[in-house]
């Protein structure tokens, strides 16, 4: 990846502040920001602080990189020497942010995870398959089987809509599936209102 910026910063041997930003990386891969806390016993009191001062940072410096046109995503990589589950429940509640960057923690290699999100893209070769009309038919019939109404959809209608679907399928007349289904509709409608106000289907396939 193209790298636009690199800065190591030094930390004070004496500070009152919880965690520090140590380096500040702007790729066109993303944007980084490496933390380190600088006491490992850190106090329960002490998390909101820790989000104040990660997120002020942070903001400041979306809003700097967005000055000189630097749109790539916001990552904080927390040095940790120890893991815990109050750093694993700051890192899990992405809220506290706002969604403006994204927290990881790590405890293993620092360089190796920056080389994850700064390096090249990693990708495989790709061999896609040929689907079989037969093989396309099974497939639909296992996931028709299981399928659940998407929610909010009334499970009788879904049912029987699952139904005409299997039944074009097996029938090998797919493209007639659109007519029939429009047609039941229609009927439906019709019976919902008490009276004939459609029709049916015309040439193009509009009520």
């Amino acid at each position: 990846m193209n790298k636009l910026l690199d800065v190591e910063l030094s930390v004070p041997t004496e500070t009152s502040k919880l965690i520090v930003p140590i380096s500040v990386h702007c790729h066109t891969a993303c944007n980084l920001v490496v933390w380190k806390p600088v006491d490992s016993e850190t106090d329960e009191r002490d998390w909101g602080a820790i989000r104040i001062i990660m997120a002020k940072l942070m903001d400041r410096l979306v809003d700097l990189l967005h000055d000189y046109q630097l749109f790539s995503p916001l990552v904080a990589l927390i040095e940790l020497q120890e893991t815990s589950e109050s750093w694993s429940h700051l890192t899990g509640d992405q809220d506290w942010h706002r969604g403006r960057f994204i927290v990881q923690s790590v405890k293993t290699d620092i360089e190796e995870a920056k080389e994850r999100w700064l390096g090249p893209l990693k990708s495989v070769d790709y061999s896609p398959r040929r689907v079989t009309s037969v093989e396309f038919t099974r497939l639909l019939k296992e996931a028709v089987h299981s399928a659940k109404p998407p929610k909010g959809a009334d499970a009788t209608l879904f049912s029987r809509y699952a139904d005409n679907l299997m039944i074009s399928v097996e029938s090998d007349k797919s493209d007639e599936f659109g007519i029939a289904w429009r047609s039941e509709l229609i009927s439906d409608i019709n019976s919902l209102l008490g009276e004939q106000v459609l029709e049916g289907v015309n040439d193009v396939g509009y009520f």
